[in-house]
């Protein structure tokens, strides 16, 4: 995935965020923040499934 993906992945994902949290103003960086964890952790689990699925056994 590109950077450019990525980051508009996270942007789609804060912007969800944010609205779920009623458009609290001021708060931009904490719900970017959320969002690039939980895109980076999803990214992380699916190599390592991907991974792990082509392992000798």
């Amino acid at each position: 995935m590109s950077n450019t993906d990525r980051d508009q992945e996270i942007r789609n994902r804060a912007y969800l965020l944010w609205e779920k949290a009623g458009r609290p103003t001021g708060q931009e960086h904490d719900f970017w923040a959320e969002a690039a964890r939980e895109i980076e952790g999803a990214d992380k689990s699916e190599d390592e499934a991907s991974s792990n699925r082509f392992k000798a056994r």
